[in-house]
């Protein structure tokens, strides 16, 4: 199977010197890193610090992680962190999936529970009948 590779292009800011108005344009890192407008003013380069850091970021979908990051924490503190990442979900995507997966699972053992229970009162009372 060949996987496509999707090319991501780095985006450089710019600000116009007489305005101030900063601009984002995409170029290679091999280019030339200057803008220059169609009336010739030439834009200085801003330089930031970027949004994230190696291992740092936090993947609120990623049961390792969570893991790795509680080990140690007690229960009260796991659930809050639990809490926020799945406000996270919901607040992104309209839906935490993370949860209602976790729900399904919990009313299907529930309802495997029940459904066993169900079956020993039957046997039990059909016994109990033939006695």
């Amino acid at each position: 199977m060949v996987r496509a590779r999707k090319l991501v292009m780095p985006i450089y800011q710019y600000r116009n010197p007489k305005t101030g108005d900063i601009i984002e344009v995409v170029q290679k890192m091999s280019d030339d890193h200057t803008y220059i407008d169609e009336s010739g003013v030439k834009y200085e380069r801003v330089w930031s610090a970027p949004n994230a850091a190696m291992g740092m970021n936090s993947d609120m979908d990623s049961s390792d992680q969570f893991v790795r990051k509680t080990s140690g924490w007690n229960a009260g503190d796991m659930w809050d962190y639990s809490k926020e990442l799945s406000e996270k979900r919901l607040s992104k995507r309209g839906e935490d999936h993370v949860k209602n997966e976790h729900e399904k699972k919990r009313k299907d053992s529930h309802d495997a529970v029940k459904k066993r229970r169900r079956k020993a009162i039957a046997e039990s009372n059909a016994k109990n009948k033939k006695s």
